[in-house]
């Protein structure tokens, strides 16, 4: 049951259909909370809170296992591409590439060797002095040889590389958002060491109800706010709808955010607001405004009538409802007027009067 299914039962439950016990109309003249009725909407807006974050990011981390010995940059640190992120002991790695040039000069060695042992063999097999059987002995030999050197090569190679990975550098130009390694410090493989965010580019991830997971969509336009950046109402769109749901039942989206202000920071709270088709078209009221009625299959709401200045109970239907508002479709027209708040002491027919300037 839903939070308005609930409330209206509710509603439905209290004594009496706009009257007290004993039918005596109450004859306090009372002032109301007005709300001009606006119209059809066929959508309600929701806002989701979130979090900026930049559009490109990367966690950086050596390729390589070894010990940290100097860290390049600081937090908030804006960095080219290029530069230095960190760096880590290298003595292991240059030991690596010594052996490995060393084994290669002796695979070549030995290539050498068989191929000029092949060449003789080769000549006596011409003047008839060895059989073709000895010939492929050799030959086979040599080929082994061969076969050698292009591992010692490969061997070189990622030995060599393994050096020039001890050294790790930013990938593109950006801004620092976070170091997680401190000199001397053993770090494995892939272990983050420090986080770098693009410039320009933002966006805002935001945790969505899991139940409107099939309204949202990529295109999806949406309205980005953040209350600590003065002027902050940026124009963005969906670019992702994640499809796991978490622990508190949501789900994660994420809205780029298009020509942000320069004020807006990675790491700042936002919110972002879309709108939502209804199950049908409704006019927003307050939810304060639904009453109890004579007719316990409809809800009703009190509509002020300026000629006689007094509220006349009315029947309304009533399509769903979003937050604290509920959706009518029919018995208000644009432009009316209806008691938002206190309906609980009003009775149909009641006189009233508005609040000084609402006139």
């Amino acid at each position: 049951m839903t939070r308005f299914t609930i409330a209206i039962a509710v509603l439905f439950m209290l004594a009496g259909c706009g009257e007290r016990e004993g039918g005596a109309p109450e004859l306090r003249v009372r002032a109301i909370e007005p709300f001009v009725v606006e119209g059809v909407e066929t959508a309600v807006d929701r806002r989701l809170p979130g979090l900026i974050q930049a559009a490109e990011r990367t966690s950086l981390g050596f390729a390589v296992a070894g010990t940290v010995t100097e860290i390049g940059v600081a937090v908030g640190e804006r960095v080219e591409e290029g530069a230095l992120i960190a760096r880590m002991d290298d003595e292991p790695y240059r030991l690596q590439v010594e052996s490995a040039r060393a084994q290669l000069q002796r695979a070549n060695a030995g290539a050498a060797e068989r191929r000029s042992e092949l060449d003789r063999q080769r000549q006596l097999f011409e003047g008839g002095w060895i059989s073709p059987a000895a010939l492929e002995q050799f030959e086979t030999a040599f080929e082994t040889s061969a076969s050698d050197v292009r591992a010692a090569e490969a061997q070189l190679g990622q030995a060599e590389r393994n050096l020039e990975r001890t050294v790790l550098r930013a990938p593109y130009t950006g801004v620092i958002a976070a170091v997680s390694a401190d000199p001397f410090e053993e770090v494995g493989v892939g272990m983050p060491v420090a986080e770098l965010n693009a410039e320009g580019a933002l966006e805002i991830l935001v945790d969505a109800p899991d139940r409107l997971a099939s309204q949202l969509s990529p295109g999806m336009p949406a309205r980005v706010e953040a209350t600590t950046v003065a002027g902050c109402g940026c124009a963005g769109r969906i670019v992702e709808v994640g499809r796991d749901v978490g622990g508190d039942n949501a789900i994660p989206v994420t809205v780029a955010l298009d020509n942000p202000p320069t004020e807006l920071l990675p790491g700042m709270a936002a919110s972002a607001t879309v709108s939502l088709a209804t199950d049908g078209a409704g006019t927003p009221v307050p939810f304060g405004a639904v009453v109890a009625g004579p007719d316990p299959s409809r809800a009703h709401v009190f509509v002020y009538d300026t000629d006689a200045s007094v509220v006349r109970l009315t029947p309304v239907s009533v399509v769903g409802a979003q937050g604290n508002v509920v959706l009518v479709s029919e018995g208000l027209t644009d432009g009316d007027i209806i008691a938002a708040a206190g309906t609980g002491l009003l009775r149909d027919g009641q006189q009233v009067r508005l609040p000084v300037g609402a006139e």
